[in-house]
């Protein structure tokens, strides 16, 4: 064991003599200072060392700047003779007169509607969502109606059919109930 500590420490001692040899590396050198600085030059150097701003294009939720907005409009038209392709979806299986708008939801960026079909089923819906037999797109959500637009077309031209759902109000109210005595309230 003590040889096992003298050869560490003869070692250690060893790479520590060689460690030193080296020099250090010089110390940088001193700028003298001018002797008498102005205010003005003081500002004009803070001024030159202030923060810098980097700026960063996110091009996320904004339209192609290159592209024409003339060529998506000929796009989303639909040319005559045309087709309209088949609608897949659930509420395409009723016509838009059979189609109860039970709820509205507004003052959103996304406004969204319910639609209850002739089985009794709740159908959310949003804008360009496809409903009708026809094959007609939810243009617009206001507070009381929805709007779904039917594209026909013939050989000659493109007819837009705009067909209005609106919120039926009904008729009857329903009694106040009274939470102390537990029988509806009458006036």
């Amino acid at each position: 064991m003590k040889t096992f500590h003298s050869m560490f420490i003869s070692g250690a001692l060893a790479l520590a003599l060689v460690g030193c040899g080296e020099e250090p590396p010089p110390p940088p050198p001193v700028v003298p200072k001018r002797a008498q600085e102005t205010p003005k030059e003081k500002a004009a150097e803070t001024a030159v060392a202030g923060p810098t701003y980097v700026y960063e294009y996110n091009p996320v939720g904004k339209r192609d700047p290159f592209r024409s907005p003339i060529e998506d409009l000929v796009r989303e038209t639909p040319q005559p003779g045309q087709q309209v392709a088949a609608c897949n979806e659930p509420l395409c299986q009723w016509d838009i007169d059979q189609l109860k708008l039970v709820a509205v939801v507004t003052g959103d960026a996304n406004p969204m509607a319910m639609v209850e079909d002739p089985m009794g089923r709740g159908h959310i819906v949003r804008r360009n969502t496809r409903m009708g037999r026809q094959g007609g797109k939810v243009t617009q959500i206001l507070r009381d109606e929805v709007i779904v637009t039917e594209t026909i077309t013939t050989p000659e031209r493109v007819v837009y059919n705009p067909v209005k759902l609106e919120l039926k109000q009904d008729g009857r109210v329903d009694p106040a109930y009274d939470m102390m005595t537990g029988k509806n309230w009458e006036p």
